[in-house]
């Protein structure tokens, strides 16, 4: 009896500790999704992520909540465990670590609509080779397989047939999907947790406050643009038949060639404090500028985005009524629209966009003809010689012998051409050889990376500065009328978390959202200037002043005295009231009647909903 009392406790014990060995397996299935949802957010956060756990935990909980359900449908729909554990690192770390380097890259986070750029993955391929992957990084991405594959071995089976998990796959999958997708269900879901639901001033904040996997959904809400207030036909009638043109505009237009070169990244390095250079990169610049309009263009972006000063500047619309990180060509360019050179097309100009890099980028191929352009031309299409010499991407000689090429074409009343240089493109950190980098940098608050980089962005600068000589000689050679408009899309991003910007004290903060006035005008300001080979016979309004960039085309046309259009006449009134108008950055013109601005702001962006994504009810106004 004894003995047998022996042997059932022992049987006892075993199935005790069976079942505790199962608890603790169990225990580490249930915690995945935990450590995925406190890795993802850590790549977002780094140390504030303990902010988001004692301050915002409802929005820890709801991105929880998305990876747990995530998981459970890979785990429904997989033969075991662990193979879901890995594909759904993969898709979490993998959304996670895109966000990191974007930040580190652009000062900007990975947002819904930045999928677009998918179907341009292998372009990719240039910045991806120049960046280091940080120690902290590599050990999550270890540990995360080292987890997944104690997972594997220690096997835990879900009591569940196959066939019959995967009836409930869909049943997650559609919870899923009613959090990311539907806009009732996630506001509510989120105003359930606790979550503030009032939108930041900047994109950014969204994910400093929420962490990126909540940021990333709750973005969501931002991409659906709704109807402006007082939108309707009459409405639009009341308040810009003012602007319709004068009859008999336009009657010193001299039919002149067109030409709008925006070039990669120009900007003027010189402006960083304490940093000296062994000769100016942008000589050529200067001289022109000396004796021809020129000014600051205050870019809606910094760092990246080109395609939304290049939006701005073809149609005069603005990108502030859209999403943070907006790309438009791809989200909102379905039709024809508006733009100038439509305008100038009407006016039996023939149309040509250059770009020395891939057209399909941003979808350009398919936006161009829907702006009017005739042609639109990328880098194997190009007419020049295409030269290599320095840099892994195209020189900007070659756009300037492509921008000669087309001029010297016949047409028959003048020709408008936009083109898009490549050649200072970021990566900087090895991007010129060193007999390449003849222009020399110095600073006690710089280190030998800083030094480097500055070096090969001045390299850049100093062969963009060459091509726009280059134009200027032929232009001021021609006896046909032609004016030139060249401008700077935005600042280089020269390292990561505004380095050197920053180590320099030409700004004080990180946090875009904390800089002054004055160190949001150095961080948006990249120059431009006009020159004509003719007398326009007007001045030109805005010369030495600093303008947000859909005004310049409507400055140009007055300069050159185009024929009026409506949307040239409210420009140059918005021009009057608010030269500088930066929603995103609350960066405004100073002195300038908030009232008025407000009205003239809410106006601008009525028009481009209207052109846009409205009714065009403005092409209508008679």
């Amino acid at each position: 009896m004894h003995a047998f009392d022996e042997m059932k406790a022992e049987i006892s014990a075993f199935f005790n500790l069976n079942f505790l060995l199962k608890g603790i397996k169990w225990l580490f299935v249930f915690l995945f999704p935990f450590y995925l949802t406190l890795t993802a957010n850590y790549l977002s956060l780094g140390g504030r992520l303990y902010t988001l756990l004692t301050g915002n935990m409802g929005a820890f909980l709801f991105g929880l909540t998305l990876v747990y359900l995530t998981f459970l449908f890979f785990a429904a729909l997989l033969p075991n465990i662990s193979a879901a554990a890995l594909v759904v690192s993969i898709v979490i770390l993998g959304l996670s670590l895109v966000d990191y380097f974007k930040f580190a890259i652009l000062e900007a986070h990975f947002v819904p609509w930045d999928i677009y750029l998918a179907q341009n993955a292998q372009s990719f391929t240039e910045f991806l080779t120049s960046i280091s992957i940080p120690q902290n990084i590599l050990e999550i991405l270890f540990g995360t397989l080292v987890y997944c594959v104690f997972l594997y071995l220690i096997g835990p089976k879900l009591p569940i047939k196959l066939r019959f998990r995967a009836l409930t796959a869909p049943v997650f999958f559609l919870l899923l999907s009613l959090i990311i997708a539907n806009h009732g269900i996630r506001q509510s879901f989120a105003q359930a947790l606790g979550i503030s639901l009032e939108a930041p001033a900047e994109q950014n904040a969204l994910y400093a406050e929420n962490g990126f996997l909540t940021a990333f959904v709750l973005s969501l809400d931002s991409s659906t643009l709704s109807e402006p207030k007082h939108y309707s036909k009459s409405y639009m009638q009341r308040t810009f038949e003012r602007y319709l043109p004068e009859k008999n505009s336009g009657t010193t237009f001299q039919n002149p060639d067109i030409v709008v070169v925006l070039s990669e990244a120009f900007w003027d390095p010189t402006v960083l404090n304490g940093v000296s250079f062994s000769a100016d990169p942008m000589v050529n610049f200067r001289e022109i500028a000396k004796t021809n309009p020129s000014g600051k263009m205050i870019s809606p972006t910094f760092g990246g985005g080109t395609v939304r000063p290049e939006f701005e500047i073809h149609t005069g619309m603005s990108t502030s009524l859209l999403p943070p990180g907006n790309i438009p060509y791809q989200q909102y360019l379905k039709h024809d629209i508006f733009s100038f050179p439509r305008t100038y097309k009407n006016l039996g100009y023939d149309t040509v966009g250059l770009h020395t890099y891939q057209k399909t980028f941003y979808d350009r191929d398919k936006a161009y003809p829907l702006m009017g352009f005739d042609t639109f031309l990328g880098e194997y299409d190009l007419h020049a010689e295409q030269h290599w010499n320095s840099g892994p991407y195209i020189t900007d000689e070659t756009i300037a012998e492509e921008v000669i090429y087309q001029l010297s074409q016949p047409h028959d009343v003048g020709v408008f051409v936009m083109a898009i240089t490549m050649e200072n493109h970021s990566m900087y950190q090895e991007k010129f050889e060193e007999q390449d980098r003849e222009i020399k940098v110095s600073g006690k608050s710089l280190t030998p990376k800083q030094i480097l980089t500055l070096e090969n962005f001045a390299a850049g600068v100093s062969h963009s500065d060459q091509a726009l000589k280059t134009i200027y000689d032929y232009v001021m050679q021609r006896e046909k009328p032609t004016i030139v408009l060249w401008y700077g899309d935005h600042l280089p991003t020269l390292g990561d978390d505004f380095d050197p910007y920053l180590s320099t004290g030409t700004i004080s903060s990180k946090t875009a959202a904390e800089w002054t006035e004055a160190e949001k005008n150095i961080m948006f300001s990249t120059p431009y200037l006009m020159f004509a080979n003719y007398d326009t016979g007007r001045e030109y309004l805005a010369d030495q002043e600093s303008v947000s960039p859909y005004l310049l085309p409507a400055l140009m046309a007055d300069y050159i005295d185009a024929p009026q259009c409506l949307q040239t006449n409210f420009l140059l009134e918005l021009y009057r009231t608010c030269p500088i108008m930066s929603k995103y950055y609350n960066f405004y013109t100073p002195n300038t009647d908030k009232t008025k601005q407000e009205e003239m702001q809410d106006l601008h962006e009525l028009l481009t909903y209207d052109m846009l994504i409205g009714k065009n009810y403005i092409s209508q106004i008679k």
